[in-house]
Protein backbone atom coordinates (compact mmCIF):
# COMPACT_ATOMS: atom_id res chain seq x y z
CA UNK A 1 0.00 0.00 0.00
CA UNK A 2 1.05 3.80 -0.76
CA UNK A 3 2.03 6.32 1.86
CA UNK A 4 0.09 8.91 -0.17
CA UNK A 5 -1.87 8.08 -3.56
CA UNK A 6 -3.54 10.82 -6.05
CA UNK A 7 -6.54 9.78 -7.61
CA UNK A 8 -7.65 11.63 -10.74
CA UNK A 9 -6.76 15.03 -9.16
CA UNK A 10 -7.85 18.70 -10.81
CA UNK A 11 -7.23 21.68 -9.73
CA UNK A 12 -8.79 24.97 -10.66
CA UNK A 13 -8.10 28.81 -10.08
CA UNK A 14 -10.81 31.23 -10.01
CA UNK A 15 -9.58 34.76 -11.41
CA UNK A 16 -10.65 38.03 -10.05
CA UNK A 17 -13.11 38.49 -13.22
CA UNK A 18 -14.55 34.96 -11.80
CA UNK A 19 -13.17 32.63 -14.71
CA UNK A 20 -11.39 29.79 -14.16
CA UNK A 21 -8.35 28.41 -14.80
CA UNK A 22 -7.89 24.86 -15.17
CA UNK A 23 -3.95 23.55 -13.96
CA UNK A 24 -4.16 20.57 -13.31
CA UNK A 25 -6.08 16.98 -14.83
CA UNK A 26 -6.88 13.57 -13.62
CA UNK A 27 -3.41 13.69 -12.00
CA UNK A 28 -2.78 9.94 -10.80
CA UNK A 29 0.52 9.50 -9.07
CA UNK A 30 1.30 7.36 -6.01
CA UNK A 31 4.91 7.10 -3.18
CA UNK A 32 5.21 4.00 -1.84
CA UNK A 33 7.46 2.83 1.37
CA UNK A 34 11.32 2.46 0.76
CA UNK A 35 11.78 4.48 -2.84
CA UNK A 36 12.30 7.77 -4.19
CA UNK A 37 10.27 9.55 -6.48
CA UNK A 38 10.91 12.36 -8.67
CA UNK A 39 8.74 14.87 -10.60
CA UNK A 40 9.74 16.76 -13.47
CA UNK A 41 7.95 19.29 -15.74
CA UNK A 42 9.19 22.31 -17.78
CA UNK A 43 8.50 25.31 -15.58
CA UNK A 44 5.40 26.65 -14.40
CA UNK A 45 3.66 23.56 -15.07
CA UNK A 46 2.48 23.05 -11.58
CA UNK A 47 5.13 20.53 -10.23
CA UNK A 48 5.16 22.36 -6.97
CA UNK A 49 1.49 22.86 -6.79
CA UNK A 50 0.74 18.99 -7.31
CA UNK A 51 3.07 18.66 -4.55
CA UNK A 52 1.64 20.73 -1.90
CA UNK A 53 -1.49 18.90 -2.76
CA UNK A 54 -0.11 15.51 -1.83
CA UNK A 55 0.91 17.10 1.36
CA UNK A 56 -2.52 18.33 1.94
CA UNK A 57 -1.80 22.42 2.11
CA UNK A 58 -3.82 22.81 -0.61
CA UNK A 59 -7.25 20.91 -1.39
CA UNK A 60 -7.87 19.72 -4.84
CA UNK A 61 -10.26 20.57 -6.84
CA UNK A 62 -11.42 17.42 -8.22
CA UNK A 63 -10.06 13.91 -6.92
CA UNK A 64 -8.93 13.03 -3.56
CA UNK A 65 -6.03 12.36 -1.90
CA UNK A 66 -5.33 8.63 0.00
CA UNK A 67 -2.91 8.31 3.06
CA UNK A 68 -2.47 4.61 3.25
CA UNK A 69 -5.56 3.72 1.46
CA UNK A 70 -7.98 6.63 3.46
CA UNK A 71 -9.13 10.00 2.11
CA UNK A 72 -6.93 12.15 3.74
CA UNK A 73 -8.43 15.45 5.80
CA UNK A 74 -6.08 18.09 6.65
CA UNK A 75 -1.95 17.81 6.63
CA UNK A 76 -0.42 14.63 5.71
CA UNK A 77 1.02 13.37 8.37
CA UNK A 78 4.32 11.30 9.07
CA UNK A 79 5.75 14.32 6.31
CA UNK A 80 8.09 16.88 6.66
CA UNK A 81 8.99 19.63 3.81
CA UNK A 82 11.97 20.86 2.14
CA UNK A 83 11.93 23.95 0.66
CA UNK A 84 14.29 25.58 -2.30
CA UNK A 85 14.27 29.03 -0.61
CA UNK A 86 15.43 27.30 2.51
CA UNK A 87 12.32 29.05 4.79
CA UNK A 88 15.09 29.86 7.65
CA UNK A 89 14.45 31.97 10.69
CA UNK A 90 17.13 34.74 10.08
CA UNK A 91 16.94 35.93 13.56
CA UNK A 92 17.78 32.50 15.10
CA UNK A 93 21.10 30.47 15.09
CA UNK A 94 21.13 26.87 13.97
CA UNK A 95 20.25 25.57 16.88
CA UNK A 96 17.29 27.51 17.18
CA UNK A 97 15.84 27.11 13.82
CA UNK A 98 16.30 23.35 14.67
CA UNK A 99 14.43 23.36 17.66
CA UNK A 100 12.21 25.52 17.43
CA UNK A 101 9.48 22.48 15.16
CA UNK A 102 10.31 20.47 18.16
CA UNK A 103 8.72 23.12 20.38
CA UNK A 104 5.99 23.34 18.34
CA UNK A 105 5.25 19.66 18.61
CA UNK A 106 5.88 20.21 23.02
CA UNK A 107 8.97 17.82 23.07
CA UNK A 108 10.44 17.47 26.51
CA UNK A 109 13.86 19.60 26.73
CA UNK A 110 15.97 17.03 27.60
CA UNK A 111 14.47 15.20 24.44
CA UNK A 112 14.98 18.36 22.13
CA UNK A 113 18.61 18.65 23.09
CA UNK A 114 19.06 14.95 22.15
CA UNK A 115 17.36 15.51 18.63
CA UNK A 116 18.58 18.92 17.81
CA UNK A 117 22.62 16.96 18.37
CA UNK A 118 21.81 14.07 16.30
CA UNK A 119 20.37 16.01 13.38
CA UNK A 120 22.91 18.05 13.73
CA UNK A 121 25.64 15.84 13.45
CA UNK A 122 23.28 13.79 10.71
CA UNK A 123 23.82 16.54 8.62
CA UNK A 124 27.53 17.61 8.60
CA UNK A 125 26.39 21.00 10.58
CA UNK A 126 28.63 20.31 13.56
CA UNK A 127 30.43 23.34 14.70
CA UNK A 128 27.78 25.57 13.44
CA UNK A 129 25.36 25.59 16.27
CA UNK A 130 25.51 29.02 17.10
CA UNK A 131 25.77 30.18 13.57
CA UNK A 132 23.09 32.73 11.97
CA UNK A 133 21.67 31.88 8.67
CA UNK A 134 23.47 35.07 7.45
CA UNK A 135 26.80 33.46 8.56
CA UNK A 136 26.17 30.28 6.08
CA UNK A 137 26.84 29.37 2.84
CA UNK A 138 24.08 28.65 0.86
CA UNK A 139 24.84 24.91 0.83
CA UNK A 140 25.24 25.02 4.89
CA UNK A 141 21.58 26.86 4.91
CA UNK A 142 20.13 23.68 2.92
CA UNK A 143 21.73 21.76 5.32
CA UNK A 144 20.11 22.97 8.06
CA UNK A 145 16.73 23.14 6.48
CA UNK A 146 17.70 19.41 5.69
CA UNK A 147 18.19 18.88 9.54
CA UNK A 148 14.93 21.19 10.76
CA UNK A 149 12.80 18.55 8.56
CA UNK A 150 14.79 15.17 9.83
CA UNK A 151 14.53 16.11 13.23
CA UNK A 152 10.95 15.02 13.63
CA UNK A 153 11.75 11.93 12.63
CA UNK A 154 9.47 11.82 9.46
CA UNK A 155 8.34 8.54 7.39
CA UNK A 156 8.37 11.06 4.07
CA UNK A 157 10.11 13.94 3.08
CA UNK A 158 8.94 16.25 0.52
CA UNK A 159 11.68 18.23 -1.32
CA UNK A 160 10.74 21.42 -3.84
CA UNK A 161 13.64 21.91 -5.68
CA UNK A 162 16.22 22.25 -2.63
CA UNK A 163 19.72 21.72 -5.07
CA UNK A 164 18.33 24.18 -7.37
CA UNK A 165 19.94 27.44 -5.79
CA UNK A 166 23.12 25.75 -5.53
CA UNK A 167 25.77 25.58 -7.21
CA UNK A 168 26.50 22.20 -9.50
CA UNK A 169 29.56 20.74 -7.14
CA UNK A 170 27.47 21.53 -3.65
CA UNK A 171 24.18 20.16 -4.70
CA UNK A 172 26.17 16.84 -6.43
CA UNK A 173 27.41 16.44 -2.73
CA UNK A 174 24.01 17.02 -1.12
CA UNK A 175 22.71 14.49 -3.17
CA UNK A 176 24.66 11.78 -2.62
CA UNK A 177 24.14 12.64 1.12
CA UNK A 178 20.82 12.28 0.84
CA UNK A 179 21.07 9.04 -0.52
CA UNK A 180 23.14 7.84 2.31
CA UNK A 181 20.48 9.44 4.79
CA UNK A 182 17.53 7.63 2.95
CA UNK A 183 19.21 4.12 2.72
CA UNK A 184 20.27 4.61 6.47
CA UNK A 185 17.89 2.15 8.30
CA UNK A 186 18.68 3.44 11.52
CA UNK A 187 16.14 6.16 10.56
CA UNK A 188 12.50 6.63 10.50
CA UNK A 189 12.84 8.05 6.78
CA UNK A 190 11.00 5.39 4.25
CA UNK A 191 10.48 7.63 0.86
CA UNK A 192 11.36 10.92 -0.81
CA UNK A 193 9.24 12.91 -3.06
CA UNK A 194 11.35 15.08 -4.65
CA UNK A 195 10.43 18.16 -7.43
CA UNK A 196 13.28 19.05 -9.79
CA UNK A 197 13.74 20.08 -13.64
CA UNK A 198 17.44 18.89 -13.41
CA UNK A 199 17.45 16.02 -15.66
CA UNK A 200 20.77 14.51 -14.39
CA UNK A 201 19.39 15.01 -10.89
CA UNK A 202 16.63 12.64 -10.94
CA UNK A 203 17.69 9.97 -12.66
CA UNK A 204 20.92 9.37 -10.12
CA UNK A 205 18.23 10.04 -7.22
CA UNK A 206 15.00 8.67 -7.79
CA UNK A 207 13.55 4.81 -8.56
CA UNK A 208 10.42 6.20 -10.20
CA UNK A 209 9.98 9.48 -12.46
CA UNK A 210 7.12 11.08 -13.28
CA UNK A 211 7.10 13.91 -16.00
CA UNK A 212 4.37 16.07 -16.33
CA UNK A 213 2.93 17.73 -19.26
CA UNK A 214 1.05 20.98 -19.88
CA UNK A 215 -2.33 22.56 -21.21
CA UNK A 216 -3.62 21.37 -18.76
CA UNK A 217 -0.60 19.57 -16.59
CA UNK A 218 -1.31 15.63 -16.88
CA UNK A 219 1.13 13.07 -16.26
CA UNK A 220 2.43 12.24 -19.42
CA UNK A 221 4.48 9.32 -18.37
CA UNK A 222 6.34 7.62 -15.75
CA UNK A 223 10.01 5.86 -15.97
CA UNK A 224 11.33 3.01 -13.70
CA UNK A 225 14.91 3.59 -12.89
CA UNK A 226 16.25 0.52 -12.15
CA UNK A 227 19.90 1.39 -12.00
CA UNK A 228 22.09 0.33 -9.05
CA UNK A 229 23.25 2.26 -6.22
CA UNK A 230 25.87 3.88 -5.88
CA UNK A 231 25.07 5.83 -9.65
CA UNK A 232 27.99 6.88 -11.75
CA UNK A 233 27.02 10.29 -13.72
CA UNK A 234 29.60 8.94 -16.36
CA UNK A 235 28.23 5.22 -16.67
CA UNK A 236 27.06 4.13 -20.15
CA UNK A 237 23.53 3.14 -18.38
CA UNK A 238 23.19 6.19 -16.63
CA UNK A 239 23.53 8.07 -19.54
CA UNK A 240 21.52 6.11 -21.42
CA UNK A 241 18.78 6.77 -19.49
CA UNK A 242 19.32 10.70 -19.01
CA UNK A 243 19.24 10.31 -22.67
CA UNK A 244 15.53 8.78 -22.54
CA UNK A 245 14.39 11.29 -20.08
CA UNK A 246 15.22 13.94 -22.83
CA UNK A 247 13.71 12.39 -25.20
CA UNK A 248 10.29 12.22 -23.18
CA UNK A 249 11.07 15.37 -21.87
CA UNK A 250 11.57 16.97 -25.68
CA UNK A 251 7.74 15.30 -26.51
CA UNK A 252 6.77 17.40 -23.80
CA UNK A 253 8.06 20.78 -24.84
CA UNK A 254 6.76 20.17 -28.23
CA UNK A 255 3.49 19.59 -26.99
CA UNK A 256 3.87 22.77 -24.59
CA UNK A 257 5.05 24.67 -27.43
CA UNK A 258 3.01 23.68 -30.42
CA UNK A 259 -0.45 25.12 -29.42
CA UNK A 260 0.81 28.38 -28.26
CA UNK A 261 1.75 28.86 -31.74
CA UNK A 262 -2.42 27.85 -32.34
CA UNK A 263 -4.27 29.47 -29.72
CA UNK A 264 -4.17 32.83 -27.88
CA UNK A 265 -0.90 33.39 -26.31
CA UNK A 266 -1.66 33.57 -22.75
CA UNK A 267 0.50 33.10 -20.04
CA UNK A 268 2.84 34.94 -17.76
CA UNK A 269 5.78 36.83 -19.47
CA UNK A 270 9.52 35.12 -18.96
CA UNK A 271 12.53 37.30 -17.53
CA UNK A 272 14.25 36.85 -20.62
CA UNK A 273 16.06 39.79 -22.16
CA UNK A 274 16.32 40.63 -25.99
CA UNK A 275 19.88 39.98 -25.92
CA UNK A 276 19.18 36.42 -24.91
CA UNK A 277 16.72 35.97 -27.47
CA UNK A 278 19.26 37.17 -30.34
CA UNK A 279 22.10 35.27 -28.93
CA UNK A 280 20.09 32.05 -28.69
CA UNK A 281 18.87 33.24 -32.73
CA UNK A 282 22.81 33.88 -33.72
CA UNK A 283 23.47 30.28 -31.65
CA UNK A 284 21.24 28.27 -33.89
CA UNK A 285 22.05 30.14 -37.06
CA UNK A 286 25.61 29.21 -37.05
CA UNK A 287 24.24 25.59 -36.40
CA UNK A 288 21.94 25.57 -39.72
CA UNK A 289 18.82 27.53 -37.93
CA UNK A 290 18.21 24.12 -36.10
CA UNK A 291 19.78 21.81 -32.70
CA UNK A 292 18.64 19.59 -30.08
CA UNK A 293 17.68 21.77 -27.33
CA UNK A 294 19.74 19.73 -25.01
CA UNK A 295 22.95 20.62 -26.59
CA UNK A 296 21.88 24.24 -26.68
CA UNK A 297 22.53 23.71 -22.96
CA UNK A 298 25.88 22.20 -22.93
CA UNK A 299 27.49 23.77 -25.40
CA UNK A 300 26.75 27.15 -23.78
CA UNK A 301 27.61 26.11 -20.32
CA UNK A 302 23.97 26.99 -18.90
CA UNK A 303 21.55 25.49 -16.41
CA UNK A 304 19.11 23.83 -18.71
CA UNK A 305 16.27 25.20 -17.11
CA UNK A 306 17.10 28.59 -17.73
CA UNK A 307 17.89 28.00 -21.56
CA UNK A 308 14.42 26.74 -21.41
CA UNK A 309 13.20 30.30 -20.77
CA UNK A 310 14.72 31.28 -23.83
CA UNK A 311 13.18 29.11 -25.77
CA UNK A 312 9.85 29.83 -24.58
CA UNK A 313 10.37 33.52 -24.81
CA UNK A 314 11.66 33.19 -28.09
CA UNK A 315 8.76 30.88 -29.06
CA UNK A 316 6.33 33.20 -27.44
CA UNK A 317 7.31 35.86 -30.18
CA UNK A 318 7.47 33.19 -32.98
CA UNK A 319 11.03 33.46 -33.41
CA UNK A 320 12.00 29.75 -32.68
CA UNK A 321 9.72 26.99 -32.98
CA UNK A 322 10.20 23.42 -30.80
CA UNK A 323 9.41 20.20 -32.39
CA UNK A 324 9.95 17.24 -30.32
CA UNK A 325 13.29 17.90 -29.20
CA UNK A 326 14.55 20.33 -31.82
CA UNK A 327 14.49 24.19 -31.62
CA UNK A 328 14.48 25.92 -35.17
CA UNK A 329 14.53 29.82 -36.14
CA UNK A 330 11.30 30.48 -37.82
CA UNK A 331 11.21 32.99 -40.85
CA UNK A 332 10.56 35.64 -38.56
CA UNK A 333 13.44 34.85 -36.44
CA UNK A 334 16.06 35.12 -39.52
CA UNK A 335 14.07 38.21 -40.56
CA UNK A 336 15.23 39.80 -36.80
CA UNK A 337 18.59 38.45 -36.99
CA UNK A 338 19.54 39.59 -40.49
CA UNK A 339 17.78 43.09 -39.76
CA UNK A 340 19.61 46.12 -38.13
CA UNK A 341 19.29 47.53 -35.29
CA UNK A 342 16.07 50.20 -35.56
CA UNK A 343 14.13 47.32 -37.55
CA UNK A 344 14.98 44.95 -35.01
CA UNK A 345 13.33 46.90 -32.67
CA UNK A 346 10.12 47.39 -35.30
CA UNK A 347 10.08 43.49 -35.84
CA UNK A 348 10.18 43.29 -31.76
CA UNK A 349 7.15 45.47 -31.83
CA UNK A 350 4.91 43.54 -33.98
CA UNK A 351 5.36 40.47 -32.35
CA UNK A 352 4.67 41.73 -29.47
CA UNK A 353 1.20 42.82 -30.84
CA UNK A 354 0.44 39.27 -30.90
CA UNK A 355 0.88 38.46 -27.12
CA UNK A 356 -3.05 39.64 -25.39
CA UNK A 357 -1.14 41.05 -22.38
CA UNK A 358 0.36 44.11 -24.88
CA UNK A 359 -2.55 44.61 -26.50
CA UNK A 360 -4.47 45.27 -23.11
CA UNK A 361 -2.18 47.01 -21.64
CA UNK A 362 -2.18 49.42 -25.37
CA UNK A 363 -5.87 49.41 -24.92
CA UNK A 364 -6.01 50.60 -21.10
CA UNK A 365 -3.09 53.32 -22.21
CA UNK A 366 -5.30 54.32 -25.42
CA UNK A 367 -8.64 54.79 -22.86
CA UNK A 368 -6.93 56.34 -20.08
CA UNK A 369 -6.53 60.02 -18.91
CA UNK A 370 -3.26 61.58 -20.52
CA UNK A 371 -2.54 58.02 -22.09
CA UNK A 372 -0.73 57.46 -19.31
CA UNK A 373 -0.92 55.18 -16.39
CA UNK A 374 0.54 55.17 -12.69
CA UNK A 375 2.78 51.86 -11.56
CA UNK A 376 -0.26 51.22 -8.74
CA UNK A 377 -2.52 51.02 -11.55
CA UNK A 378 -0.65 49.15 -13.41
CA UNK A 379 0.04 46.43 -10.34
CA UNK A 380 -3.67 45.91 -10.09
CA UNK A 381 -3.87 45.60 -14.15
CA UNK A 382 -1.39 42.49 -13.83
CA UNK A 383 -2.61 40.73 -10.71
CA UNK A 384 -6.23 40.86 -12.37
CA UNK A 385 -4.62 39.50 -15.81
CA UNK A 386 -1.91 37.25 -14.24
CA UNK A 387 -3.59 36.16 -10.81
CA UNK A 388 -0.74 33.71 -10.34
CA UNK A 389 2.03 35.40 -11.29
CA UNK A 390 4.46 38.04 -9.12
CA UNK A 391 3.04 41.27 -10.86
CA UNK A 392 5.92 43.49 -10.01
CA UNK A 393 8.17 41.02 -11.81
CA UNK A 394 5.79 41.21 -14.74
CA UNK A 395 5.61 44.79 -14.54
CA UNK A 396 9.49 44.54 -15.08
CA UNK A 397 9.25 42.22 -17.93
CA UNK A 398 7.08 44.23 -19.43
CA UNK A 399 8.60 47.65 -19.60
CA UNK A 400 11.62 45.95 -20.55
CA UNK A 401 10.01 44.24 -23.24
CA UNK A 402 7.69 47.67 -24.43
CA UNK A 403 10.83 49.80 -24.58
CA UNK A 404 12.91 47.60 -26.54
CA UNK A 405 10.06 48.13 -29.34
CA UNK A 406 9.42 51.61 -28.76
CA UNK A 407 5.78 50.59 -27.28
CA UNK A 408 6.04 52.09 -23.81
CA UNK A 409 7.69 54.52 -22.10
CA UNK A 410 8.35 54.67 -18.10
CA UNK A 411 8.82 57.53 -16.48
CA UNK A 412 11.01 56.69 -13.36
CA UNK A 413 10.78 59.81 -11.57
CA UNK A 414 6.94 60.04 -12.18
CA UNK A 415 6.39 56.45 -11.89
CA UNK A 416 3.69 55.85 -14.63
CA UNK A 417 4.09 54.37 -17.69
CA UNK A 418 2.85 55.77 -21.77
CA UNK A 419 2.69 54.97 -25.13
CA UNK A 420 6.01 55.78 -26.61
CA UNK A 421 5.33 58.49 -29.37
Amino acid sequence: MPWVEAKDIGKDFTLPNGEMLHVLEKINCALYPEEIVAIIGPSGCGKSTLMRILAGLIMPTTGEILYQGKTLEGLLPDMCMVFQSFALYPWMTVKQNIQIVLKAARVSVAEMEKKTSEAIALTGLVGFEEAYPRELSGGMKQRLGIARALVRDPKMLFMDEPFSALDAFTAEVLRSEMIKIWADKNLSLSSILIVSHDIHEVVFMADRIIVLGTHPVCVRSIIENKLPRPRDYRSPDFLKLVEQLHDTYGHVMAATAEPAAKKEKIGPLLSVSPDQILGLIEHLHMRGDSQDIFKIGAESYQHFDKVTGVLQAAGLLDFVEIVHRTATVTAKGRRYLQANREVRRQLWKEQLLTIPIFVKTCDLLKRSPHHSIDRAELILFLNKELPHQDAHAQLSILIHWGHYGHMFRYHKRGKYLTLDS
